[in-house]
């Protein structure tokens, strides 16, 4: 052992070492333990298809729900209110992804650089104040399904899709037009108006978007990148004729007009109020 060929002065070191040794010590006299490998994942080819058909195939997208019919404005906000209600709280419903950290991050910058327009020292009282296109959407009454109408006259909507396959282009048939544009037809006939209302209407539109052999009037929407976001201020746009053009016709009721006896007994009283005065 240790003792062996040590010197009688060295015995008692000797012995305190081997102690050592065989205490915590002891493992480092034995390489380590080789880990053992990484277990090597099931291959494709080893899956049952069950487990294949549902971890392949494309996934859902958004629009893919929304072929048929578009989505409500109902589901729009619902769902911008639920994004503002995952930035806003604190707790389980934050919901503050990494960009919208890197936006705010970008937007305390350029506030402190003076670069944005909602310094708190500012004099002008905006309170109260309302855009154009919140004064239309407060004023609008959309529909909360695709069952209800928003318009109770016979009308068409009119718009192109492009049918083909997939392509990285915003547009891939803009030689045929746009693709999110969108057309409203209605005989004027079928409005509720009176016949000086209707003149009324074809003067703000121009005649040029009435056919005077049928009657039809055509009002065209394409302002945004969204088809449904077009036939939403469409639909505003036709909302806030008919309103206007409702008050044309509408004669104020005139003031009862005081009668001519009345003027004239007054005026005989007076008169002899004055007689009666001068005499006495």
């Amino acid at each position: 052992g240790l003792g062996a060929g040590i010197s009688p002065g060295w015995e008692p070191l000797a012995a305190e070492l081997a102690q050592v040794m065989a205490g915590p010590m002891a493992p480092l006299q034995v390489r380590w333990a080789k880990k053992s490998k990484r277990k090597k994942l099931p291959k494709m080819a080893d899956k049952t298809k069950e487990q294949r058909d549902v971890n392949s195939g494309p996934k859902e997208r958004v629009f893919d729900r929304y072929m048929l019919h578009g989505e409500t404005s109902f589901e729009m906000a619902r769902v911008i209110k639920k994004h503002i209600h995952g930035l806003t709280s604190d707790g389980r419903h934050n919901t503050r992804r990494k960009k919208d950290l890197t936006r705010y991050t970008g937007y305390r910058v350029t506030r402190a650089a003076g670069l944005t327009h909602d310094t708190q020292r500012e004099d002008v009282d905006r309170r109260g104040f309302v855009t154009p296109l919140t004064q239309m959407q407060h004023e609008a009454h959309l529909p909360r399904s695709p069952v209800e109408r928003r318009f109770r006259f016979p009308h068409t909507l009119h718009y192109k899709v492009y049918w083909g396959p997939p392509s990285v282009m915003d547009e891939p048939n803009e030689y045929e037009g746009s693709m999110v544009g969108c057309q409203v037809a209605a005989r004027l006939e079928d409005l509720p108006l009176t016949q000086q209302q209707k003149e009324r209407l074809v003067d703000i539109v121009g005649p040029s978007r009435v056919d005077e052999e049928t009657g039809v009037l055509v009002l065209e929407a394409d302002f945004f990148t969204e088809r449904n976001h077009n036939a939403a201020i469409l639909g505003d746009m036709i909302e806030q004729l008919l309103r206007e053009v409702s008050s044309v016709g509408e004669v104020a009721e005139p003031e009862p007009a005081a009668s001519a006896a009345g003027p004239a007994r007054g005026a005989k009283k007076g008169a002899a109020a004055r007689r009666s005065a001068a005499t006495s």
